[in-house]
């Protein structure tokens, strides 16, 4: 997530990808998609069969993950500093209000969600939105800033951006940042380790599926970089650019590179300028599907694995894969 745009209303965390607080569910379905209506496909015909709005009404929609257990996504709205699942079908179920302005989700092995919230914490909770525990929220005694999104790797190590959006005034406080850096950061066995701190705006995370690579996406320079995991000793280790992400035709009004997410196939599924851009393994571009308002995260699922959730301003949207 980065700025939204009021004016129009922000395993691996992709698909082969303090105390407790408002735990109660609350389901607010209906039972039917709000709206069918299709949209373009863009440049990408040959991998995608439809685009449709799926649900609106929200404020600023972000960090969806498929919920396995339950057939279900789980997806953020920040800005209403609400937790929410949502059906392929459409079916709405609040999970947290008050819920510490989450982000980005994925998960654990077991079933349990990660959470990053702009309350400058890094949480767990269930898919029902019970059992909400804090991980932690601070590096070598220093408070984080407002951890974005994060990605699980194989052997449930999880990893997270860190810029400072959530106290530049999307999220509880307004405050100077700490840590004096934006980090992307490790945790593993309870422990956490910083990564890199070099990149202005590190904001979307994933994981490649031979778990060697990290992909983050840079909002600020408009740019996806890669860390090379099997270097990474305990020191930092250099983010590599990767790719630059060009407007996309047809797209609206929107800021740089936000979520992005790995596909079965090795190929990068990125937000940016205008919609999302589709990657293949070396950096070059695929397609890209046009939205009309910034696309801040994705997340692959559905029961046969072909469908994405688009969290997309005030709206979630589908993609439905050929």
């Amino acid at each position: 997530m980065r700025r939204p745009f009021f004016a129009k209303a922000a395993v691996a965390a992709g698909v082969v990808l303090l105390s407790a607080c408002g735990s109660g569910t609350q389901s607010t379905s209906d039972g039917e998609a709000s709206s069918n209506s299709a949209m373009s496909v863009g440049s990408c015909g040959d991998l995608v069969k439809e685009v449709a709005e799926l649900k609106d009404g929200f404020k600023w929609t972000e960090g969806p993950a498929w919920d396995p257990s339950l057939n279900r996504w789980v997806f953020s709205d920040v800005m209403g500093d609400t937790e929410f699942a949502i059906a392929p079908s459409g079916e709405l179920t609040t999970l947290r209000q008050k819920a510490g302005y989450p982000n980005g989700h994925a998960v654990l092995s077991n079933g349990t969600f990660v959470v990053a919230q702009h309350d400058r914490t890094l949480d767990t909770t269930q898919g029902n939105g019970e059992g909400f525990a804090l991980l932690l929220d601070t590096y070598e005694g220093k408070k984080l800033n407002s951890p974005n999104d994060v990605s699980v790797g194989s052997d449930d190590s999880i990893y997270f951006t860190d810029p400072p959006f959530g106290i530049q005034g999307f999220g509880p406080e307004k405050a100077e940042s700490a840590l004096g850096y934006s980090g992307v950061f490790k945790v593993s066995n309870g422990t956490i380790q910083l990564l890199n701190k070099d990149l202005a705006t590190p904001n979307g995370v994933a994981i490649s599926n031979d778990q060697n690579t990290l992909y983050i996406s840079d909002t600020g320079t408009n740019s996806l970089y890669t860390l090379d995991l099997s270097r990474f000793q305990g020191v930092p280790v250099t983010a590599e650019k990767f790719a630059e992400l060009m407007p996309i035709d047809g797209g609206g009004e929107s800021h740089g590179p936000d979520g992005l997410r790995v596909a079965t196939d090795g190929s990068i599924w990125a937000s940016g300028k205008g919609g999302i851009n589709v990657l293949k393994s070396d950096g070059a571009l695929t397609c890209s599907i046009p939205f009309p308002n910034h696309v801040a995260n994705l997340a692959f699922g559905g029961t046969n694995g072909k469908e994405i959730l688009v969290t997309s301003s005030d709206k979630v949207y589908t993609i439905n894969l050929k």
